[in-house]
C-alpha cells in the first residue's frame, strides 16, 4: 500500500520525478547563490557590523533598481517552456535573441533609477557612515548589472528547455570565483590591499560575470544542435510582445515588492545599529530557506508552461503539486532549525574579537530569528503557487496582488513603528503576521483556477 501511493506521487507526467531533474539544479543554483550573498556576509561581518549591515540594505537598494528589468528578460525561460512544449523548437533560441535586444536596451534605464534609488541613502534615523559604505556597494552593483541583464535572457533559455545542470554548474563556478575574490579583497590577501566592502561588490560583479560568459557560450553551442537548427533571426515584434506583455507585469511586481520589502527594512534599520545587525543576520538565515525555494518555483514554472503550452493543463496542475510537496518537505526542516538552534545561527554572523561588540545584537537576532520559523512554511506555498501563476502566464493580476499585500505589509508596519512606538521585537512579529496573510491570498488564486484557461501562445499568434 505504501509503495502504490508513493508511485501515486512520484511516477508519470507533472509528477516529482519529472519535476527534480528540472528543478533540483536550480535548487542547486539559488544554494550557490544564497552561499554568494551569506558568506560575503561573513566575511563583513569580521569588518564590523555597520559593513555588514551596510551591505544589506545597499544590495537590497541595488536588486530594487533593476528588478523591473531582470523580471521582464527573466520571464524569457516562461516563453521558452511554452514553445517547448508546443514543440515549436526551432521558435526558442529566436525568443532569447529578442531578449537580448531588450536588455541592451534596458540597461540605461537601469543606469537612471540606479541614480535615483542612490538618494534613499541617508535618510531620517539613518547612521551616516552606513550610509556612505552603502553608495560605495551600491554603484559597483549598479553599473554591473548589465551582467545580470544578460544572464537573464541566457539562462532563461536553459531553464525553458528543461536543461538546468548548465545553469547550475556556471553558477558554482561563480560561487567559487566569489569566495575566492572576496576574501582576497576584503581582507587584503597575496600583496593586495584590504578593500573591506568595496571588494565585496568587485568580487559579486566578477563571479556573476563570470557565470554570464559560461552561459553564453554553451547557449551557442546548444543552438548549432538538433533541434534548433533553423531558427529565424532578426528582429520579432511578436515574440518581443509576448515577452514585454507578460513578462512586464512580472518585472513591476518585482520592483514594486521590493521596493516595499526595502521600506520594511528601512524601518527596522532605524533602531539603531544592534537592531539594523540583527535584521540582517535573521534575514540571511532566511535567504537559506527561501532562496533554494526559488529554484524549485523555477522548476515548477517551467513544467507548467511546458504542459500549458502543449495544452494540457491538468498536468500543469499536478507539477505545481508536486512543487508544493517539496516545498513543504524542506521547509519544515527549516522550522525545527530555527526554532531549536537559533543561538547557533545567530552566533556565525557574532564573532568574538578586539572592537567587536555583538552582545546585545545576540539578544535581539534569536527571538526575530525564532519568531521568522513560523513564516518559513507560508513562504513554501507563496513561491510554488506563484511560479505555477506565471508559467501559465497569469502575469497581471498575480502581480497587482502580490504589489498590494506587499505595501499593505509595509503600512502596517510603519503605523506600528511611527505611530504605535512598539519594540523591535513586535514590529517583527508584524512584519512576519503580514507574510503569512499574503501567501494565503496568493495560494487561494491558485486554487480557484482560472489560469488554467490562459493560452499565451495563441494570443501572441492572434497579436
Amino acid at each position: 500500500m505504501v509503495s502504490s501511493v508513493l508511485k501515486r506521487h512520484l511516477d508519470g507526467d507533472g509528477g516529482i520525478r519529472q519535476l527534480l531533474p528540472i528543478a533540483v539544479p536550480m535548487i542547486l543554483t539559488s544554494v550557490f547563490d544564497t552561499l554568494m550573498t551569506f558568506i560575503d556576509r561573513v566575511y563583513l561581518s569580521y569588518v564590523g557590523k555597520t559593513e555588514l549591515s551596510a551591505s544589506f540594505s545597499a544590495g537590497i537598494t541595488s536588486w530594487m533598481c533593476i528588478c523591473l528589468f531582470v523580471g521582464l528578460i527573466g520571464y524569457t525561460g516562461a516563453v521558452v517552456a511554452q514553445f517547448y512544449g508546443a514543440k515549436r523548437y526551432t521558435e526558442c533560441p529566436h525568443v532569447v535573441e529578442q531578449s537580448l535586444r531588450l536588455a541592451f536596451l534596458c540597461y540605461p534605464l537601469c543606469l537612471l533609477t540606479c541614480w535615483l534609488g542612490a538618494f534613499t541613502f541617508g535618510g531620517e534615523g539613518h547612521d551616516p557612515e552606513q550610509a556612505r559604505l552603502e553608495r560605495i556597494y551600491f554603484w559597483y552593483l549598479s553599473f554591473g548589472c548589465i551582467v545580470a541583464l544578460l544572464r537573464g535572457a541566457y539562462c532563461g533559455f536553459f531553464a525553458g528547455i528543461g536543461k538546468t545542470k548548465i545553469i547550475m554548474v556556471a553558477n558554482c563556478v561563480a560561487l567559487v570565483v566569489n569566495l575566492t575574490v572576496n576574501y582576497v579583497l576584503i581582507f587584503g590577501k597575496f600583496g593586495c590591499p584590504a578593500m573591506g566592502i568595496r571588494g565585496a561588490a568587485i568580487g559579486t560583479v566578477l563571479a556573476g560575470l563570470a557565470m554570464a560568459l559560461i552561459v553564453m557560450f554553451q547557449y551557442y553551442r546548444e543552438i548549432r544542435k538538433p533541434p534548433f537548427v533553423g531558427t529565424p533571426s532578426g528582429f520579432d515584434w511578436g515574440k518581443l510582445r509576448t515577452l514585454v506583455v507578460y513578462g512586464a507585469p512580472s518585472g513591476v511586481g518585482q520592483l514594486l515588492g521590493m521596493g516595499s520589502f526595502v521600506v520594511i527594512v528601512y524601518l527596522l534599520n532605524a533602531y539603531g545599529a544592534d537592531v539594523a545587525a540583527a535584521t540582517t543576520i535573521t534575514f540571511n538565515w532566511d535567504n537559506v530557506s527561501f532562496f533554494p525555494l526559488i529554484g524549485l518555483q523555477t522548476g515548477v514554472s517551467t513544467l507548467v508552461g511546458q504542459f500549458m503550452g502543449a495544452q494540457k493543463p491538468e498536468l500543469a496542475e499536478r507539477s505545481a503539486y508536486s512543487g508544493f510537496k517539496l516545498a513543504l518537505s524542506y521547509s519544515i526542516c527549516g522550522v525545527f532549525a530555527f526554532c531549536l538552534f537559533p543561538h547557533i545561527l545567530v552566533g556565525v554572523f557574532t564573532p568574538e574579537g578586539e572592537g567587536l561588540d555583538y552582545a546585545q545584537v545576540r539578544t535581539i537576532a534569536i527571538p526575530m530569528l525564532r519568531a521568522a520559523a513560523l513564516y518559513l512554511l507560508f513562504d513554501a506555498i507563496h513561491l510554488i503557487s506563484s511560479g505555477a501563476l506565471f508559467g501559465a502566464g497569469d502575469t497581471l493580476w498575480t502581480t497587482v496582488l502580490n504589489v498590494c499585500l506587499s505595501w499593505i505589509g509595509a503600512l502596517g508596519l510603519w503605523v506600528t513603528i511611527r505611530i504605535l512606538n512598539v519594540s523591535p521585537i513586535q514590529a517583527w512579529i508584524t512584519f512576519v503576521f503580514f507574510v503569512m496573510f499574503h501567501s494565503v491570498i496568493i495560494y487561494v488564486r491558485f486554487r480557484l483556477g482560472g489560469w488554467k484557461n490562459i493560452r499565451m501562445i495563441q494570443d501572441k499568434e492572434r497579436g
